[in-house]
């Protein structure tokens, strides 16, 4: 692990295209702003644990679950017909 000491004002650059800047400090907390591309994904970790474990969750389809989404939606925006081909997709 890299450890810097930095004061306000003063940046970090990564991989040339993403700047961290101190803002602000205080007591037990330090302020930072993030310049990246677009196409760089900047998390706080406890989001990115709860994205991740969703991402884990969201895997784990069954016909139970598909048939459950299928209550929760409209009757006519999905039939049992697509029903089945979901879970004939799924048990496959």
């Amino acid at each position: 692990m890299l450890v810097l000491a930095r004061k306000i004002g003063e940046k970090i650059i990564l991989n040339d295209n993403i700047e961290i800047i101190v803002l602000d400090t205080n007591q037990n907390t330090v302020k930072l702003g993030i310049n990246a591309p677009k196409n760089v994904s900047v998390y706080r970790e406890e989001l990115y644990k709860e994205i991740k474990q969703n991402n884990i969750t969201s895997q784990n389809v069954t016909p139970d679950s598909i048939n459950e989404l299928a209550q929760l939606l409209d009757s006519t925006t999905i039939n049992n017909d697509m029903v089945q081909k979901l879970t004939n997709k799924i048990t496959d």
